[in-house]
């Protein structure tokens, strides 16, 4: 897979109509690969330790609707590409001693395309140079899957 240019992840967005609203469609990170596409969009808030230690529930209804949000625009994201596998990941920060990845995948299907929706932590540092490529070969892990 190779990354697109910065600039490369924006698609914009074109109105009819005498209202309009956002210009564009704005991505962190685009792969592309020949039947493949993934985009990263980085989210600066803890929704995902949130959500795994208090559950859907257990979150306030601010949480809940900017999550929603969030996975409203990666879906968005996923309808960018016409190809059989578009991979959409949402990045949250693991804030503090998480002892473990928080990663959860959604898997939606419609003919041949398979669209997965990625939510994954990542720290904003590393312990150790183990610790390191321990996160990095989960991650990779589960791009492949």
């Amino acid at each position: 897979m190779t990354a697109g240019p910065f600039a490369g992840a924006r698609r914009g967005l074109r109105w009819v109509g005498p209202v309009q609203s956002m210009g564009s469609l704005a991505l962190d990170v685009e792969l592309r690969g020949a039947e493949r596409v993934v985009w990263i969009d980085a989210k600066y808030k803890p929704h995902l330790q949130l959500l795994a230690h208090r559950g859907w529930s257990g979150v306030s209804e601010e949480i809940r609707h900017e999550h929603r949000a969030d996975l409203h625009q990666a879906l968005a994201y996923a309808s960018l590409a016409d190809v059989a596998q578009v991979d959409t990941l949402l990045l949250y920060p693991s804030v503090g001693s998480e002892p473990r990845r928080l990663d959860t995948v959604a898997t939606v299907t419609s003919g041949r395309r398979r669209v997965r929706l990625i939510l994954a932590s990542v720290p904003f540092g590393y312990r150790s140079p183990e610790h390191e490529e321990t996160d990095l070969a989960a991650f990779r892990d589960l791009l492949v899957g």
